[in-house]
């Protein structure tokens, strides 16, 4: 069984107030989100994913039911919550049946949608591509891509730039070298409309691949991604491996000593282009955009970058770049780059108090546990000064902040996310000044993964 909350922490910042946990409810206690019929809460999630969260805790408080994709689950909003599931110390909750009614179409066999030792195994395998040695070899090629990329965006007069799309093709070509060791070149937008239409399969509620449906244009593009990465790894085998990722993985022992097929080495490599660009992109957009509307973290942020006196961001001196982590930060905090974490029970087992039945449904919302109301001061307030020692709004509970997940499932390339962040606003930032157009303003859709709701254009103009 899971561990029973004893109690239930509704302190402010400062305030330390606790009650008493309710007595354990059954699931047919839940109060549930009202939908429609057959969409239930789809409609909801795909408009605006943190309204519908945060309409459902004004309503019903920290637990409440929901029904998205044809998969019924209770919403927790409380760090408690995600923290025994995250860690999940009795075993009893599936990642890859949480994420198998999203995802899983497109992205089955990628690392989190694998469970227990099979999980464990091959994340042991994929580990090697983040440790501190391989990182650092990373650095030299993705700082002087951040330059290119923000060089060849130029200028455009007061229309600005499309910031989004620029950061896109900047971390996806930062992707495919690093860990494909492949220059895209014109077959970028191939890849990149692979990716939306996979993306696309994710969210429809439409689940079978019927003719013109996104689920069929999703399968379509995942067997194109499919094809061209299992042409690149006959190549590599004939022609030798080379230092990235792909070559090392198809070189490499798989679980129980034997090598990795080509097939799971693919379905690895996809879901690991996805996680590093998409997500990656959505937080590089939305510090832009917060340092384009307050021009006193943009200095402060720009300081930081003259004080590497021109040299390139290392692992040696990104962690000196401390106010440009609390923007990083604050931008992780307001758009999770995974809003939501979904299991599913394999056993009968509870959080909090609450019975969930082997098959039962877990939601855990980072998207609206980083703006509740009774752990972060003015929530929707861009402010990365909540990070800074003195304040360490995110250190109010081991859980309350989790833009990469949490236990098993932690992201493997957190560290090199951050790196390529500061890679791009050093690049950024060095010689330009950013200002947003008059009357503009930044709306994130957040599922499946978020992006800008319209074009985000910035002025870039020279310092």
């Amino acid at each position: 069984m899971g561990h029973l909350c004893q109690t239930r922490d509704v302190s402010t910042p400062g305030n330390s107030a606790r009650v008493p946990s309710p007595r354990p409810r059954s699931i047919e206690e839940i109060p549930h989100l009202r939908g429609l019929p057959v969409l239930g809460n789809n409609i909801a999630l795909l408009r605006d994913a943190r309204a519908m969260v945060l309409d459902g805790r004004a309503r019903h408080g920290d637990v409440f039911g929901v029904n998205t994709l044809g998969k019924k689950g209770i919403v927790f909003l409380h760090p408690d919550a995600f923290r025994e599931v995250y860690l999940d110390r009795a075993a009893c909750f599936s990642s890859e049946r949480g994420w198998s009614y999203s995802i899983g179409p497109v992205f089955h066999g990628g690392l989190m949608l694998r469970d227990f030792d099979d999980h464990r195994l091959h994340r042991r395998v994929m580990q090697h591509a983040f440790r501190r040695s391989a990182l650092a070899r990373y650095m030299t090629q993705i700082n002087a891509l951040a330059r290119e990329h923000v060089r060849e965006a130029g200028f455009d007069g007061g229309s600005g730039v499309d910031m989004y799309q620029v950061t896109k093709r900047l971390t996806l070509d930062i992707a495919c070298r690093v860990f494909l060791g492949l220059d895209l070149g014109p077959r970028a937008d191939l890849v990149n409309a692979c990716f939306v239409d996979m993306m696309g399969a994710a969210i429809t509620p439409v689940r079978r691949p019927l003719p013109g449906t996104p689920m069929a244009r999703g399968l379509k593009a995942r067997a194109r991604l499919s094809a061209l990465l299992t042409d690149l790894a006959d190549t590599r085998t004939t022609e030798g491996p080379g230092e990235d990722l792909f070559s090392q993985l198809l070189a490499s022992a798989g679980p129980g000593g034997q090598p990795l097929t080509v097939d799971e080495v693919v379905r690895h490599m996809m879901f690991l282009l996805l996680a590093a660009h998409d997500t990656t992109t959505a937080t590089i957009t939305v510090m832009l955009w917060h340092l384009a509307e307050e021009p006193a973290w943009q200095e402060r942020v720009a300081d930081e970058v003259t004080e590497l006196g021109g040299a390139d961001v290392t692992i040696g001196n990104y962690s000196d770049m401390v106010q440009t982590e609390w923007v990083m930060k604050e931008a992780l905090r307001l758009n999770p780059p995974v809003p939501f974490s979904p299991r599913e029970a394999v056993r009968d087992t509870d959080v909090m108090g609450v019975q969930i039945p082997a098959g039962g449904g877990v939601v855990l919302p980072s998207i609206g546990l980083h703006r509740h109301p009774d752990w972060w001061r003015e929530p929707d307030r861009f402010d990365p000064m909540r990070f800074a020692p003195e304040r360490a709004e995110d250190r109010a509970h081991s859980h309350l902040y989790v833009p990469f997940g949490g236990g098993a499932h932690l992201c493997l390339g957190l560290h090199l996310a951050e790196l390529i962040v500061k890679a791009v606003l050093a690049a950024t930032l060095a010689d330009h000044r950013l200002a947003t157009r008059p009357g503009r303003h930044l709306e994130m859709t957040a599922v499946p993964i978020p992006k800008p709701k319209r074009t985000v254009r910035l002025v870039l103009e020279p310092r």
